[in-house]
């Protein structure tokens, strides 16, 4: 019989529309957030107060004669916190300074729209995913960042010139892309689309290994675990899979009774969390939801462990602390909660993990 879970959180306010994503740094000091705000679409938050750094918008800036900025889909940051990639609802992708917020480069897309962006382990590459438009297929595409260390004292010098793709794949499935990201290296990028889960190889741009994962419906998001040896999905189908990430065969299914939006796996314990919630317009017309919950799951048995009522929106985005003390969770309503887990979590269930990387070489 699984448990509620108690938790107190610092709620984080800054969007007024739905959050499409978060992220922490490497360093687990800084979140950002991304919305389809169109004046505070990206924001980056204190992760130890919650108190807001900055936000990320070229609204009221030289250059932007529109008087808004598109609405983000997605958005990643490099290894060293210098550089933070966005990529909108729209046609562009935009890189930024993290420390100042200064726009450094913009990526243009024609007619096409953002599904997922990502840095390159070595932080030398950007990985941009998008959803075709008209005649335009579903893709993926790599682009070298031509920026440098700048000195001592001085920030990021912007790009002076236009970005042209290194590389580009396009989808032969009429399925959109829905997510992306790299894998264990730099020589495989996975992505999925529809219900599918497929491995592209970088160096051939050809896909090497594709896997139907959750059968009539689609795969809205998926994580790696910390070590990238498993990656769980979010379907539209209530469920969560754990894949093994060579072969993309399931591991363990993880059970929910609402459409799963996000999912993350904890790097310390043998803990996955997800949630989601109905589609806001079935909300509107069915009003059967009035509080959404995060789910917790034990990583290898399965079994539900408990759920914390955090949220009176459908669920959009979740990720776990790069320490696996605390996670951060945000909402179709804007609303960001950032929690940390007290000296009895080294006691819960799955705190624990039964088999690791890191302890396997000790």
């Amino acid at each position: 019989m699984s448990s509620v879970i108690n938790l107190s959180g610092v709620a984080l306010h800054g969007h007024m529309k739905g959050v499409t994503m978060l992220k922490f740094n490497a360093d687990g000091d800084l979140l950002f957030s991304s919305s389809r705000d169109t004046d505070c679409s990206v924001c980056g938050w204190y992760a130890k107060t919650g108190e807001m750094m900055g936000s990320y918008t070229t609204v009221g800036k030289p250059g932007n004669s529109r008087g808004f900025d598109p609405a983000m889909v997605a958005l990643d940051v490099n290894r060293h916190s210098t550089l933070l990639a966005t990529a909108s609802a729209g046609e562009e992708t935009m890189l930024w300074s993290v420390e100042t917020g200064a726009l450094l480069g913009t990526v243009a897309r024609p007619l096409s729209s953002g599904a997922s962006v990502g840095f390159s382990h070595d932080d030398a590459l950007l990985m941009v995913a998008t959803k075709g438009r008209a005649s335009m297929k579903s893709g993926i595409q790599l682009y070298h960042l031509p920026f440098t260390t700048p000195p001592a004292g001085e920030d990021i010098a912007p790009a002076r010139t236009a970005f042209n793709p290194t590389s580009t794949f396009e989808t032969e499935s009429p399925e959109m892309i829905t997510w992306a990201s790299w894998g264990m290296t730099n020589d495989t990028i996975y992505f999925s689309e529809g219900a599918f889960m497929h491995i592209l190889d970088v160096e051939t741009n050809k896909v090497i290994r594709s896997r139907e994962i959750h059968p009539g419906y689609v795969i809205n998001r998926f994580k790696f675990d910390a070590d990238a040896l498993t990656l769980a999905t979010a379907s539209t189908d209530c469920t969560a899979c754990l894949l093994d990430q060579r072969e993309l065969s399931i591991l363990q299914t993880y059970q929910s009774d609402v459409p799963i939006n996000d999912v993350s796996i904890s790097p310390v314990a043998d803990h996955v969390i997800l949630g989601g919630g109905m589609d806001a317009a079935a909300v509107t017309t069915q009003g059967s939801q009035s509080t959404f919950e995060v789910k917790f799951f034990h990583r290898v048995h399965g079994t539900q462990l408990g759920q914390l009522r955090c949220h009176f929106g459908t669920i959009t985005a979740m990720t776990f602390h790069p320490d696996g003390h605390g996670f951060a969770s945000a909402s179709y309503d804007g609303l960001i909660k950032l929690y940390r887990f007290d000296e009895n979590y080294a006691t819960a269930p799955g705190s624990v993990p039964l088999w690791s990387l890191k302890s396997n070489e000790q």
